[in-house]
């Protein structure tokens, strides 16, 4: 039998690689940037051509290659930031694998084009399919300029499963900042199509964080400074009203490196206990200094996961200073008695002579007269003075207490029924509604009725949200929402990676009645809103439509109109609380048993339960 297992060909080792390191147009800009800070950039430049699909561009003033480095760049594993395993526990560099160029160029088409500070002449050099088709000296400024064209054309088929040009815009921008916000001393800009997204200069931490976020965070941050012996905490997290049902702006940086840390992200919200509800995820920007011996970035080459040796230390000191942050700028509630606001009492310059009231009285009015006799003139009169009043006396009937009790339930039937074996959910959609002759409204949140098998309980704010659920689903499957013109349109200002992605949703937001335009950068104007909601209850919802897409990939077309629906029917529900009529609770209950699917929401919550007349009966036993 012949030998068959061999070495594969270069070209092939590194399209396997790359199937690890540049998995979309967003892996290349965050590959690109991270050499561009190794290289001591102060400015980054990020230009793109369709999201990256045309090409895409990376301009630093860093130190730039000789023309051997150059040539050695594209190299598998050649690397200048470590040279044997023990720099591995020394790492201070964005990279060290020596990967990404060469399985970048395995996929794509890359020019190259750099100059150091001593050299009079620059180096250009075209790589295809993991080979160099041309190298020569050129005149350009110093730094380097990698232009990466043709992405996956030699992998036609990985092609085909890139997103839509806004999804994948989407995605850059999320490495982008990623990288921006590790080094803000760096200044840094991206450009798609000639269209600016990003523009930020070279600032602070904080700045660098309004820059990327957009001014409204400004208010919400709360500084984080914590030094130990084991790792040195700095940033901010944002105050409790800022927190969000999705992930989006939850930042870990170790030494300048951005990282994900599932087990640290549980210190954070742990701060947050008592602050927050469960399903809702603060924000946060904390950057870790430690030493490099003690951590171990060379787990995935992405290089997002990273190992700590003392990760429970970590974990409290984390939410020591978190909690103080918190504390310390007066987010939870203290009381403090030598700092209570003194009571501020204003003494008018002149006195003030009280008036002498005039008093009129009604001699036609008697206190123990209730009799219906009373005309409205006799009942009705004026006070004269600072204030007046008009009593209106009603006289009151005094209701017939029935002699029988079998009176107040006659409008149920006494049967013994057997002991049904379905579950209640279903039997509520069976139940005979005829038989019911009363709701009540039960601590603002349920409505109560008798039904044949027990008590019927209904969570209003969810019959509410399923009724307009399955309303707004038929209209999107259907027809357009004709939306109601606001007077006085509100503002939405966001960061540029939401705007892109209200910008995807646009037509799907219109067929539920909203119109929106673009007014200045990054924000949107609010010109209708669908009838149900009024201008600032449909800013609620688009911030909410927002937040529920904002990390989701793939499937956004798919289902988007249950979707909408679902965040829209969410929105414009019955909040608790809300004090119902019996027409109005009587309407609701009508309306959800014409629904499709009456006993759960769209997102699986129960909103029917039947406590059983056997159930109640075994109390009594």
């Amino acid at each position: 039998m012949a030998d068959v297992i061999q070495l594969l060909p270069d070209s092939v080792a590194n399209q396997i690689a790359a199937g690890e390191v540049v998995q979309r147009p967003a892996s290349v800009v965050k590959e690109l940037m991270e050499n561009a800070i190794d290289a001591g950039a102060t400015k980054v430049q990020v230009i793109l051509k369709n999201a990256g699909k045309g090409f895409i561009q990376v301009i630093d003033d860093g130190k730039g290659m000789s023309p051997r480095d150059s040539r050695m760049a594209f190299e598998r594993h050649a690397t200048s930031k470590i040279s044997n395993a023990q720099d591995l526990f020394n790492i201070r560099t964005m990279g060290f694998r020596g990967e990404a160029l060469a399985s970048i160029a395995s996929v794509a088409e890359v020019e190259l084009r750099t100059k150091r500070e001593e050299d009079e002449l620059g180096t250009y050099l075209f790589v295809a399919d993991s080979e160099l088709k041309k190298q020569e000296n050129i005149n350009c400024s110093r730094g380097t300029n990698m232009l990466v064209k043709n992405l996956f054309y030699t992998i036609p088929a990985r092609r085909k499963f890139l997103k839509s040009d806004t999804t994948e815009l989407r995605n850059i921008t999320t490495e982008f900042l990623r990288v921006a916000l590790t080094t803000p001393d760096i200044a840094f800009t991206l450009v798609n199509n000639g269209n600016e997204i990003y523009n930020l200069p070279a600032s602070g931490l904080r700045q660098r964080i309004v820059n990327a976020f957009g001014k409204t965070i400004n208010t919400k941050l709360l500084p984080v400074n914590c030094e130990t012996g084991i790792v040195t905490i700095n940033g901010f997290v944002c105050i409790p009203q800022h927190a969000r049902k999705t992930y989006g702006e939850q930042y870990f940086f170790v030494n300048h490196r951005f990282m994900k840390h599932n087990f640290f992200h549980k210190a954070i919200t742990e701060a947050y206990a008592g602050l927050i509800s469960g399903d809702m995820i603060p924000s946060y920007f904390l950057y870790f200094t430690v030493d490099p011996s003690i951590i171990d970035v060379n787990i995935h080459p992405t290089k997002t996961e990273i190992k700590f040796q003392d990760e429970s230390a970590i974990f409290q000191i984390i939410l020591a200073s978190v909690k103080e942050a918190l504390g310390k700028f007066n987010v939870t509630p203290t009381i403090d008695f030598d700092t209570e606001d003194k009571v501020d009492f204003t003494v008018p310059d002149s006195p003030i002579l009280p008036k002498v009231p005039k008093v009129s009285y009604n001699p036609h009015y008697n206190p123990f007269n209730y009799s219906s006799s009373i005309s409205k003139e006799d009942s009705d009169f004026e006070q004269s003075g600072s204030n007046s009043f008009r009593p209106n006396f009603e006289p009151r009937h005094k209701e017939q207490v029935p002699a029988n009790w079998d009176v107040l339930f006659a409008g149920l039937e006494d049967k013994t029924e057997e002991v049904q074996t379905e579950i209640p959910e279903m039997a509520a959609k069976q139940e005979d509604h005829e038989g019911i002759i009363s709701f009540v409204q039960m601590k603002g949140r349920f409505i109560v009725t008798p039904v044949h098998s027990g008590l019927m309980f209904i969570d209003q704010k969810r019959a509410h949200e399923r009724v307009l659920y399955e309303r707004y689903l038929e209209t999107l499957s259907h027809q357009q929402i004709c939306g109601q013109k606001s007077l006085f349109p509100e503002t939405l200002e966001l960061s540029a990676e939401d705007f892109l992605l209200v910008k995807e949703i646009m037509d799907d937001l219109a067929m539920l009645g909203f119109e929106l335009g673009e007014f200045g950068k990054n924000c949107y104007a609010i010109y209708a809103t669908p009838p149900d909601l009024s201008t600032s209850r449909g800013k609620e919802v688009l911030i909410s439509l927002i937040e529920h897409y904002k990390n989701t990939e793939g499937s956004i077309r798919d289902k988007m109109r249950e979707r909408i629906a679902l965040s829209l029917a969410k929105a414009a529900s019955l909040d608790y609380n809300t004090s119902l009529d019996k027409q109005e609770m009587n309407d609701l209950f009508d309306n959800l048993f014409a629904c499709q699917h009456p006993n759960y929401t769209a997102d699986g919550k129960i909103i029917i339960h039947i406590l059983k007349n056997e159930d109640v009966t075994q109390w009594f036993k």
